[in-house]
């Protein structure tokens, strides 16, 4: 009976102690993931900050990127309630920035069309 239960509480720590292992190089592969992704987005928020100050001074251009900080809601016109504005195609979005009317791509967020 000594014997069985010897070997039973051994199998139980081994599994433990593999399980442990386990668990440790599964966290580590998880923080790593986690690390990289907010590295790449922070690397892309300082990328958004030296190139702000150019959108800070009207200059929209068809082709460039349409920043990150203008996607909210409150910035969206509808197209509906001002005459000088086209209507957007399939995937395309009219905002109002410092009183301009940008039309964006949403899918790759570059500007296609400025009204002043």
């Amino acid at each position: 009976m000594n014997k069985i239960f010897t070997a039973v509480v051994l199998s139980f720590s081994a599994f433990a102690a593999t399980s442990a292992m386990a668990d440790s190089r599964y966290n580590h592969h998880n923080d790593h993931r986690y690390n990289s992704y907010n590295n790449s987005y922070n690397n892309h928020d300082r990328w958004d900050q030296h190139h702000n100050n150019r959108w800070n001074n009207n200059s929209w251009r068809s082709g460039h990127y349409f920043p990150s900080q203008y996607h909210s809601s409150r910035y969206v016109v509808n197209y509906k309630n001002y005459r000088h504005l086209s209507k957007p195609s399939r995937y395309q979005q009219w905002y109002k920035v410092n009183g301009d009317y940008v039309l964006v791509n949403q899918r790759d967020h570059r500007i296609i069309r400025v009204v002043r």
